[in-house]
């Protein structure tokens, strides 16, 4: 894991305020929640973090350098949603394996054959890795995505 810090963090959508200078330290290791209603900015928060959105105002520090404005997919950075998506067409393994194939990345398919085993094995899900998604249960479904 790395830090993440968000430093006076703000952002609009016109005139919907849906982060207000918002500041927090989340340390290596920490878990954390964040919770409130509908609207009060928690995917927005996660989507500023992982470079989805950019902040109006303030920072998003990843290991203590500034991240505001590195690409998303230079972030190393993901979070999955309560209804969570999976490519029906693939198996576990494609599913595991598909963002790990981006160009951006530059991996070799050893490269994703090993950081897909290493990852099934710490989910429990080396069985199935040649379950198409389809097959598998909720809660399989949530812990691949």
């Amino acid at each position: 894991m790395a830090e993440v810090q968000l430093r006076n963090v703000s952002k609009r959508f016109g005139n919907i305020v849906a982060v207000d200078d918002l500041s927090i330290d989340v340390k290596d290791g920490e878990f954390v929640v964040l919770l409130g209603p509908s609207g009060a900015g928690k995917t927005t928060t996660l989507r500023l973090i992982a470079g989805l959105e950019g902040p109006d105002a303030g920072d998003v520090l990843i290991d203590g350098a500034v991240a505001t404005g590195v690409h998303p997919s230079d972030r190393d950075v993901a979070f999955i949603f309560q209804q969570y998506s999976l490519y029906p067409h693939l198996s576990v393994f494609g599913n595991l394996a598909f963002p790990l194939r981006s160009p951006r990345r530059r991996s070799s398919e050893e490269q994703v054959r090993a950081r897909v085993h290493a990852v099934a094995q710490m989910l429990h899900m080396e069985a199935k890795l040649d379950n198409m998604a389809t097959h598998l249960s909720g809660g399989e479904m949530q812990r691949v995505a």
